[in-house]
């Protein structure tokens, strides 16, 4: 297995208990402690986020997308799903390229629709109006748009998703991501 991301004697805040972490292509689930900063190392695994010490060897800021980091990626609830992707895809295209109202079969989002269970997302439904399941995949689809040469994909808080049935839907779709790009979870559950 190619080896993707190491941390050595990361510490994200002052304090906190150094974490060393080698990720391997596919999934990696990382356990941390409720309250403790799990954003903020899932942001400090991105390169979004300068850590109080410690080093993080992986892809870096432009070739990680990450998911799930509420002050990063909150979706507008009165926005159709369809002009969230619209309006990612444009970000991360050049400007001068036309942004086609079929989004769902755009380059940069077609790829990811079927491993995320997306093919039937209902996109003129308003953001708030999905369900929990629905919102949480678009929320990675468009951290895989906005990252289209991505080398990994961290995935933060995914007990956001709070029936475990539920979660373990979001864990086998991880899997088939990671079947593309490798993935790290974060999660405070023990028993995943």
């Amino acid at each position: 297995m190619t080896v993707v991301l190491t941390t050595t004697d990361l510490v994200v805040r002052e304090g906190r208990t150094p974490v060393n972490l080698v990720a391997e292509e596919g999934l990696t689930v990382v356990q941390t402690k409720r309250e403790t900063g799990g954003s903020t190392l899932a942001m400090a695994l991105a390169d979004r986020f300068k850590p109080y010490s410690g080093t993080v060897d992986g892809p870096g800021f432009k070739r990680t997308a990450l998911a799930g980091v509420d002050f990063i990626d909150t979706l507008e609830r009165q926005v159709s799903a369809r002009e969230c992707i619209r309006e990612q895809v444009a970000w991360a295209q050049p400007f001068y390229k036309p942004v086609p109202k079929k989004i769902m079969d755009h380059k940069l989002v077609e790829p990811w629709l079927a491993p995320l269970q997306l093919e039937d997302l209902d996109q003129d439904a308003r953001v708030g109006d999905l369900g929990v399941m629905d919102r949480f995949r678009l929320r990675i689809l468009l951290a895989l748009v906005s990252r289209p040469k991505a080398e990994l994909l961290v995935v933060d808080d995914i007990d956001s998703v709070k029936k475990m049935s539920l979660r373990q839907q979001i864990l086998d779709d991880l899997v088939e991501v990671a079947r593309y790009v490798p993935v790290i979870a974060t999660t405070v559950n023990e028993e995943l």
